[in-house]
């Protein structure tokens, strides 16, 4: 027969001690993640802008969108419950809005169509505003446990 080590009555140790295996990662895809993305894409668009009209270079674009995103995220994160999703409640109606009108006017579909399309707009924003609040939360939690 073969040299087989008997099995080992020893539990194994953990391979990781400091790290609970309950724990979900703090990186983990979120739908807050492209709300997250979405603002870092807008806030580049102002920054872009605003150099432009300045005549300013690529430079200054990027400080300055590093400047707008920096104090948005100092906007949103002392932003109470309430008015954040008043915030939330009011951009999502909007780009019901214009989900609607643009689905029902400029592309000639059907009022039923459009109506459907609003809704899972409405739908996909309303949970992507009540994800980025859960993720702001969890990482200022995670933030302060470092």
């Amino acid at each position: 027969m073969a040299n087989v080590p008997p099995p080992s009555s020893a539990p194994s140790p953990d391979p990781t001690p400091s790290r609970r295996a309950s724990s979900p990662s703090i990186l983990r895809l979120r739908a807050g993640l492209l709300l997250l993305v979405a603002s870092v894409v807008l806030c580049g668009a102002g920054g872009h802008f605003v150099a432009r009209q300045f005549g300013l270079g690529i430079g200054w674009a990027i400080l300055l969108a590093v400047v707008i995103w920096v104090g948005v995220g100092i906007l949103i994160a002392r932003l109470d419950t309430r008015l954040f999703f008043g915030a939330a409640a009011l951009v999502t109606a909007f780009v019901a809005y214009f989900v609607y009108d643009f689905s029902a006017s400029a592309l000639g579909w059907s009022s039923g169509v459009s109506l459907v399309l609003a809704l899972v707009a409405t739908l996909f924003l309303t949970f992507t505003f009540y994800d980025f609040r859960r993720l702001k939360h969890e990482l200022r939690l995670w933030a302060y446990k470092r």
